[in-house]
């Protein structure tokens, strides 16, 4: 799971109701002293972790502020729940035994109603009879008989949740949008396929059975949102063979806008749409100046203050981090605990490398990287690996990796992360020898067997000072 971090920066008053949110638990015969929290605030902005430590009564707890509906996955060891939905004022408590979770969780306090219609939907619709299993032999079906077994199954499912009363409109809603897209997405996936390419937008559209959806609930949904982004893939995919070419990122967010001038797609569901793929699209080759423009055309066009202010975010950020920009400084403990500065490294070329040890592409880049270091062994060059582990896991790594030059790490809530815009792993910056990124782009040191990065070094060492 990649750990993220959520900036502070530019927020604005919200124009939904807004509460405290508060979720407490009791471990009974707990094997491990923390729990973590996922939040997921909405589908734009980056999800926050949380490490909720156990107290010596054996309990934990985590407090913040909601705008609106949101998200939560906790982790307890090797057990726990993903993607349940909180409330504003909603103050939760929970008990379990890890060893038997499900069949000793209890649900207490104001909110547990859905505490209650998450177990009892587990045990009817997962534990029970797995509609998910079925899905797979109904593929087998000829399309219309599969779609309508989907269909029966939608009915199926939000009949049950029409049986609890106690729930707000609010989480109706929004569980009801879950429920529609997790089930319709599956025909997309059909849809995907070359055999029915010539099927149109409209039939498509027309196919999903995703009317009577609040708009609130279509932007504010995990898995409505899904479908749709999945659905608008699949139009651009089809746009691609219509012109003959792969759209560019500009070119599909304006194909994306242009489903919402033709009433295609609601407000709710285009706002989200494109704040993703802005997201998306600056993640993998950071704030290039057309994606600069369509950001701005975003800025412009939306009215989610939640989605204005992550992008606002992004933009800002990325400004930061772009060439030529002042790298912010920071000072770290090596292996040894002797003190790291990046100010000390004036004057040379740095390369930094932030990982953990758990991450596959990290460790997988790392055998690429010892060749490039090496190659500029007796140059003024810096390689420093910033390590998100624990302190017992990242010493375990060095000896079992022999990672080579600078060795330091951070914790998960360094101001270090934010600064640098650290939103999964591995993540690479060049500083020149100013203290400035020499790149807004760094290669991954396995691109082209690194010869990318070793040229992209030279550059920066042959920069005048």
């Amino acid at each position: 799971m990649l750990r993220i971090l959520t900036l502070f920066l530019l927020i604005s008053t919200s124009a939904f109701a807004q509460g405290r949110f508060r979720i407490s638990g009791e471990v009974q015969n707990p094997t491990e002293r923390k729990a973590i929290l996922v939040l997921y605030r909405d589908w734009i902005s980056d999800e926050e972790e949380y490490e909720l430590t156990l107290n010596s009564d054996n309990r934990f707890s985590f407090v913040t502020t909601l705008k609106g509906v949101a998200y939560i996955d906790l982790y307890y060891a090797d057990q726990g729940f993903h993607f349940w939905i909180a409330e504003p004022n909603d103050e939760v408590t929970l008990k379990f035994d890890p060893a038997k979770f499900w069949q000793t969780l209890q649900v207490t306090g104001q909110g547990s109603e859905k505490g209650l219609y998450y177990t009892e939907h587990q045990n009817k619709f997962e534990k029970a009879n797995d509609w998910e299993t079925q899905v797979d032999k109904w593929k087998k079906e000829p399309l219309k008989s599969f779609f309508k077994k989907l269909d029966d199954e939608q009915s199926r499912q939000l009949a049950f949740l029409e049986n609890y009363q106690n729930l707000s409109q609010d989480f109706r809603d929004t569980r009801k949008a879950d429920i529609i897209g997790a089930i319709q997405n599956h025909k997309i996936e059909a849809l995907s396929g070359s055999k029915y390419v010539s099927w149109s937008v409209d039939s498509i559209r027309n196919t999903l059975k995703t009317n009577d959806v609040p708009l609130a609930a279509q932007a504010a949904s995990l898995e409505y949102g899904n479908v749709f982004m999945n659905l608008a893939d699949l139009y651009i995919a089809r746009e691609a063979v219509k012109r003959k070419k792969e759209l560019t990122e500009p070119e599909e967010y304006h194909f994306i806008k242009s489903l919402y001038t033709k009433k295609r797609l609601s407000r709710e569901l285009t706002e989200r749409l494109l704040g993703s793929k802005i997201k998306n699209a600056v993640n993998a080759n950071g704030l290039t100046p057309k994606i600069v423009a369509v950001a701005y055309d975003y800025l412009a066009f939306v009215q989610n203050k939640g989605f204005k202010n992550s992008i606002n975010q992004l933009v800002y950020l990325q400004q930061t981090l772009t060439k030529g920009a002042p790298a912010k400084p920071f000072t770290l403990k090596d292996a040894d605990g002797n003190t790291v500065s990046l100010d000390s490294y004036k004057g040379k070329v740095v390369y930094l490398d932030f990982w953990t040890s758990w991450c596959g592409p990290c460790i997988h880049d790392m055998q690429f990287a010892d060749k490039i270091k090496s190659h500029f062994q007796s140059k003024d060059v810096v390689f420093i690996q910033i390590s998100l582990d624990d302190e017992a896991e990242w010493k375990e790594a060095l000896e079992m990796y022999k990672v080579k030059g600078v060795n330091v790490r951070t914790d998960d809530n360094s101001p270090l992360l934010k600064n640098y815009g650290i939103s999964g792993v591995p993540t690479y910056f060049l500083i020149d020898k100013k203290g400035n990124f020499a790149l807004t782009k760094v290669a991954d040191p396995s691109e082209n067997d690194g010869k990318t990065l070793i040229k992209q070094i030279e550059e920066a060492l042959a920069l005048k000072e």
